[in-house]
């Protein structure tokens, strides 16, 4: 008789207040081992997880903080407690666990040793409530498939987490696609279930927290370029190159500001490309700001790379009202 795996879960989380206890009540209903690593919190997150018997991994403001760190903190804590875990399944505070996810998942990885990760299907929470949350909502979707890696909620072999030491503590983003690169390189291969694996509750209602969060997608896309040069390649052309060329030709021939249909253009064509399941509308909205964000992500490549030329500590970029 095979033995059943183990599974645990660490939720990381920096002044999430309501949206922690929502995500903690979606998990102790499954009655597993629990971890949760706050980030230095300024609201009651630590305090009211305690008063759940949960154990707590703070972190200081006084070290280094980032989402890698905290991550490898809450699974060293787990594995302390409960060596008997097999699989880990991360999840942030912001977000809530669906109910028969874990059984999905475990399934997966029971079928196939070859796999090391699952995630499945995020939906954004309150997807109606502005265009940026249902931008949110479009953006989690992933085609169910062996993909080339996950966000930062998954399901992971507890063995391959420790084989590779965890995530990059020096990245302060992009942390994700550079642990699955080195996944990938021992042979294993992740996986996307069609499966909801639970919701996010981004909170985000204004432009300019999409602005924000648009900028650090950028500082992600220069953070993880060591892997996957293609984003950081599109942001530098859209967002910089192309844009600059305009200006300067429209200097000298004034119809060459008409040039700017061709963003018009890449538009409707990423529209069209777009292999999402929505109405044609919302794919539409998608490939706008698809090209909007090249500028603000622009922002973020060209402060990732002053920063590394400085050698500067770079803190965590956050968009979310607290």
């Amino acid at each position: 008789m095979e033995k059943k795996q183990s599974v645990g879960v660490v939720i990381i989380g920096r002044n999430e207040g309501e949206r922690l206890k929502k995500c903690l009540s979606s998990i102790l209903e499954k009655n597993i081992p629990l971890i949760y690593v706050d980030s230095d919190s300024k609201d009651d997150s630590s305090e009211y997880a305690k008063s759940l018997n949960i154990n707590v991994v703070e972190l200081s403001v006084n070290s280094p903080i980032n989402a890698a760190i905290a991550r490898n903190a809450g699974f060293k804590r787990l594995l302390e407690l409960y060596n008997q875990i097999d699989i880990v399944h991360f999840i942030d505070a912001d977000c809530e666990l669906d109910f028969n996810w874990l059984d999905h998942a475990l399934s997966c990885l029971d079928k196939n040793q070859d796999v090391a990760a699952v995630c499945g299907r995020l939906r954004e929470k309150n997807i109606n409530i502005s265009v940026f949350t249902k931008l949110c909502d479009m953006s989690w979707y992933i085609e169910p498939g062996e993909i080339s890696s996950c966000g930062g909620i998954a399901t992971v072999r507890a063995s391959v987490f420790s084989e590779l030491d965890g995530f990059n503590e020096g990245l302060i983003a992009g942390e994700e696609a550079e642990f699955y690169c080195r996944v990938r390189n021992l042979d294993y291969r992740i996986i996307c279930l069609a499966e909801n694996m639970g919701t996010h509750d981004s909170a985000m209602t204004t432009f300019k927290q999409w602005w924000v969060r648009t900028i650090r997608t950028g500082f992600v896309y220069a953070n993880e370029a060591s892997v996957n040069k293609k984003n950081q390649s599109s942001v530098i052309f859209w967002g910089a190159i192309l844009p600059l060329t305009i200006v300067i030709l429209s200097l000298f021939e004034p119809i060459m500001f008409f040039s700017f249909i061709i963003y018009l253009i890449q538009i409707v064509r990423v529209t069209k490309n777009l292999k999402i399941p929505y109405v044609l509308s919302d794919k539409f909205l998608e490939a706008s700001f698809c090209m909007i964000a090249k500028l603000p992500q622009f922002i973020g490549v060209v402060k990732y790379y002053y920063n590394r030329m400085r050698k500067q500590d770079v803190k965590i970029i956050e968009y979310k009202s607290q």
